[in-house]
């Protein structure tokens, strides 16, 4: 692409707000004919079905109901999931959050880990996004704009717009913005800096930061203002002490956020949070590409939202939007096309203890690929064999064919009536569990495999 950037970026913002009309067009279309009923399935994140499909055209709606403590999961394309719920529930969102591809050139993958039935350790690899564009820039602002504007008409008055970018294309993507909300909308430039990756000795000083651009949907936002304390090698104007000794002083934390944190509330009660990198040793680390840390969400919605507000991320990934918005009382909901996204991003849910509903294509629907079997007296169900769909090696690499021939190798999480399993990041996963009411009939078990996929079969008696 030869042509300026600049002088193309008029006709790609007309361009995108055609496209988000279109989308916005489509979403109202569906919902008066009710045409997602056929295209969807609404389940709880253990998998226990409450309908057949969505249950009326209203579902997003419904799922969105500030009544309702769950969470929504949705695995579809993120332009036409926005659409839908900016028309369901326009103006619902307290915060927006896209963390999408950077414009990189680049192939992100995670390495997952399994286990045979034998105890064989496998290595599969999952190409979790592509972040390569035909047409350079353009096609990648081709892309994310139109989300932009649609994700705009979920943000309540008072609401905020987070794009989560870096040196690559932030530049870009905030003249963007300035067009799309105004300049006066702007409200900071956030910097997350590390010290992980990579770095070029010589082509340029080591890019160590991304680019958190937040802009207000009007003039109600506000930011709730963060303390932190610093602690000093010797007094200075100020300080004080605290029980250790330690000379301290606490100050508004600022737009710059870097290794570990300590925050202060009202009471003077202080808290760690730490913004470092989710590395391979890290305990929160779920082997997602380019999973980001849960203390750096954390701030973030601690600045822009309440306790029982809705946030939507719009390139969910592993999750971490969900779990820390659960965390902290906000309501979520996090979507991304992968189904893999979904599956990393349930078992997380799961482990939190946070209850939420799967809006995502119906599962493949069949009984002999599943063999599990009532034991304890009927009290619990054990899964003994699985047998993915023909396309599974395809979507995976590594083992993934070994994975295959395994069957339970080849499963990420089950579930079946209120309880469910997930692989653990070291690779093993439950086999056996609970059965409420032992007596339980019409039961289904669902088994999600590693790419994602979901498959659903009735229990034997």
């Amino acid at each position: 692409m030869t042509d300026s950037l600049l002088r193309l970026l008029p006709d790609l913002i007309d361009e995108a707000r055609r496209t988000a009309e279109s989308a916005i067009a489509a979403a109202r279309e569906e919902s008066a004919t009710g045409d997602a009923r056929d295209s969807c399935d609404s389940r709880d994140s253990r998998g226990s079905a409450d309908g057949t499909g969505v249950p009326d055209p209203a579902a997003p709606a419904a799922l969105l109901d500030p009544a309702d403590p769950a969470g929504l999961v949705i695995t579809d394309d993120n332009l036409r999931a926005l659409a839908r719920l900016a028309v369901a529930a326009p103006g619902s969102a307290a915060l927006v959050y896209l963390d999408p591809p950077f414009d990189s050139r680049a192939d992100y993958r995670s390495r997952i880990l399994t286990r045979t039935a034998a105890g064989e350790r496998l290595v599969v690899e999952h190409l979790a996004y592509r972040d390569r564009w035909a047409d350079g820039t353009a096609e990648y602002l081709r892309m994310l704009v139109p989300r932009l504007v649609v994700a705009l008409r979920l943000l309540r008055p008072d609401g905020a717009l987070c794009v989560h970018l870096d040196w690559h294309a932030s530049h870009l993507v905030r003249l963007v913005l300035d067009e799309l909300l105004g300049r006066d909308a702007f409200v900071n430039h956030l910097v997350w800096s590390y010290r992980s990756g990579g770095a070029s000795r010589t082509a340029s000083v080591p890019r160590k930061h991304d680019d958190l651009l937040l802009y207000r949907a009007g003039p109600g936002f506000r930011i709730r203002g963060l303390r932190e304390r610093q602690y000093l090698d010797k007094p200075f104007m100020g300080s004080r002490r605290d029980a250790e000794g330690r000379h301290y002083v606490d100050t508004i934390l600022r737009d710059v956020l870097e290794g570990v944190r300590t925050l202060v509330d009202d009471d003077g009660a202080t808290e760690t949070v730490s913004v470092r990198p989710v590395l391979n040793v890290s305990a929160e680390r779920t082997g997602y590409a380019t999973q980001k840390p849960e203390g750096l969400l954390e701030i973030l919605l601690r600045w822009t939202t309440d306790p029982g507000d809705l946030v939507v991320d719009a390139f969910g990934g592993s999750g971490t939007t969900a779990v820390v918005a659960h965390r902290l009382g906000r309501r979520f909901t996090t979507i991304d096309a992968s189904p893999r996204a979904a599956a990393v991003a349930r078992a997380r849910l799961d482990a939190a203890g946070a209850p939420a509903r799967l809006l995502a294509p119906a599962p493949r629907r069949d009984p002999a690929a599943v063999d599990a079997r009532r034991t304890d007296g009927g009290a619990a169900v054990e899964l003994v064999g699985f047998a993915p769909d023909p396309g599974f090696p395809t979507r995976l690499g590594g083992d993934a064919d070994a994975a295959a021939r395994d069957g339970l190798a080849a499963v990420a999480g089950w579930s079946v009536g209120g309880a469910a399993a997930w692989r653990t990041p070291a690779g093993e996963l439950a086999t056996r569990l609970p059965l409420t009411p032992p007596t339980a009939a019409g039961v289904e078990i669902e088994v999600v495999d590693l790419a994602g996929e979901r498959t659903a079969a009735p229990l034997r008696d």
